[in-house]
Order: C-alpha cells, then sequence, then structure tokens
C-alpha cells in the first residue's frame, strides 16, 4: 500500500512548517535535576542563512539556547511537536515504539556540555526501576523527547541568558557559532 503522506509533500510542507511556533504546557524541574540543568521547551523552528536551527526556551522564555540542526531533524523535529504522524513510522517513531514495547520509558533528555563546537546529549532511559544514559546527538534525543512527551533539559551554563530573538531572523551578532551536529567519529 502506498504511503499516503509522499515525501515530496513533505518537503513542500517544511518551509511552512518550519516557521511555526510552538507551544507548550508550563515545565516543572524534576527535583534531580538540580541548580546545574534548567528545564525547557522546544519554542521554534528556525532557518538561519539556510541552515535550520532549534530554539529551546525556559519556560519564562529569558534564556534560550539555538542548536543548529539539519533539515532531516528539523522535519522531524517539528512532526514531533506538531503531534504528525504518517502511515509508517519514521525512526524516532519506531524508536520510541521499541523503548515502548520493550517495557522502558524515555525519562528525559538532557544537553549536557559544548565540546569542540559540538553539543551533547544524554537520553535517560527508566528500564525494569534504574535509569540508563544513552549518548545521542541533541537532535535525535529532541526528535525522541517530543516523541515520547519527556521532559528536556539544558546545562544552565550553555544558555544564553539574553531573551530570545523575535521573529524568524537571528540577528549577525546573537548568531552562535556552533555548526549544525554531524555525526562523531565511532558514533
Amino acid at each position: 500500500m502506498r504511503n499516503p503522506v509522499s515525501v515530496s509533500v513533505l518537503a513542500l510542507l517544511l518551509p511552512a512548517v518550519l516557521l511555526l511556533t510552538v507551544s507548550s504546557a508550563p515545565l516543572a524541574l524534576q527535583a534531580d535535576e538540580g541548580e546545574s540543568m534548567m528545564a525547557v521547551k522546544v519554542r521554534k523552528i528556525l532557518l538561519i542563512d539556510d541552515h535550520p536551527a532549534v530554539m529551546l526556551t525556559n519556560d519564562e522564555e529569558r534564556a534560550h539556547l539555538l542548536v543548529f540542526i539539519d533539515h532531516f531533524m528539523a522535519q522531524a523535529i517539528q512532526m514531533g511537536v506538531m503531534g504528525m504522524s504518517i502511515e509508517r513510522p519514521l525512526t524516532h517513531d519506531l524508536i520510541g515504539i521499541l523503548i515502548n514495547r520493550l517495557g522502558a520509558q524515555v525519562n528525559k533528555v538532557s544537553i549536557t556540555e559544548l565540546r569542540n563546537n559540538t553539543y551533547y546529549a544524554l537520553i535517560t532511559l527508566r528500564v525494569n526501576g534504574s535509569l540508563q544514559e544513552i549518548d545521542a546527538r541533541p537532535s535525535d534525543a529532541l526528535a525522541i523527547a517530543v516523541r515520547t512527551k519527556a521532559p528536556i533539559y539544558v546545562a544552565r551554563d550553555l544558555m544564553s541568558d539574553v531573551p530570545p530573538p523575535e521573529g524568524d531572523r537571528v540577528p549577525e551578532h546573537r548568531r552562535p557559532s556552533v555548526l549544525p551536529d554531524e555525526p562523531r567519529h565511532g558514533a
């Protein structure tokens, strides 16, 4: 049976979907996160010089983090945020299904550090009552978090204390120097 949503239709929708602002219910910081991590939400996906970036903000939207991602990941994150699904599961949908069927759950996603112009993230799974951390690209971790409704955290020292820019363009002097995340050697 042919997929009702073709790749070409999704490609046509991507520019419009990328610029939609994402709303989310207020976030509560889990007790074990302490002062080093900040609860955030996906505020929007935007284009900066034709490169997609995901903007994460804290609840009060007084701090933000921009993470450059590729076009495929922008689409995957936005579809998850909007609750869109297609007939057959995409990669991040499949990962969520596997986690669930194996009796685990995504406890949280954390963007933990910036090293050599690369952000690092952890997906924390609850498996048989214990927590397991898995290294992940931030874009993959975010795509899984929005599908599983898992809370998202960012290390406070990575967050900009400047309010996020308005609109869909970021002024030149406020652009981060971190390039789109790419697979690391050995990953």
